[in-house]
């Protein structure tokens, strides 16, 4: 009979773990492109505890088409911080048919990735950089942009 009791605190507690909420989008209002019609929705990381909000790379989305400078060479990107082997969340606000993650170095992509298309795509850190991430869906194609540290 004790045995149980002092079992029962120890699910419970691993239980509340399992079932916490994932963290929300960031509280800070979505980027915004100014000039344009139309812009593929905001998208946000989840890496531990934390989110950010990813910034707009190049995209054609229903009726405009906006290109940006690489990502790589654009001092104003978020950041956000992960360790080596631990998974961060993409999150979308549509259905991708087809998503990529790439490295950025200074000449273009080191490494790709074919993700797992959903509105949470789940990647494991490998090493830091610029990310971008591609995305595919019936209203077009978008591309969002972070800075990854890692520690």
């Amino acid at each position: 009979m004790m045995t149980v009791v002092l079992e029962l605190p120890v699910l419970a507690a691993a239980l509340l773990v399992a079932l916490a909420p994932a963290v929300g989008p960031p509280t800070a209002p979505p980027p915004r492109v100014d000039g344009t019609s139309a812009e593929p929705p905001p998208a946000w990381v989840e890496a531990g505890t934390r989110s950010r909000w990813l910034a707009y790379s190049s995209f054609c989305w229903t009726t405009a088409c906006v290109d940006f400078i690489p990502p790589q060479s654009r001092p104003d990107l978020p950041a956000v911080s992960a360790k080596v082997g631990t998974t961060v969340r993409f999150h979308l606000r549509f259905m991708p048919r087809t998503a990529t993650l790439a490295l950025l170095g200074p000449g273009g992509p080191q490494q790709q990735w074919k993700l797992v298309p959903g509105r949470v795509i789940e990647w494991r850190v490998r090493r830091g950089g610029v990310l971008l991430l591609s995305a595919r869906a019936s209203a077009g194609s978008a591309g969002y942009a972070i800075r990854l540290r890692t520690g």
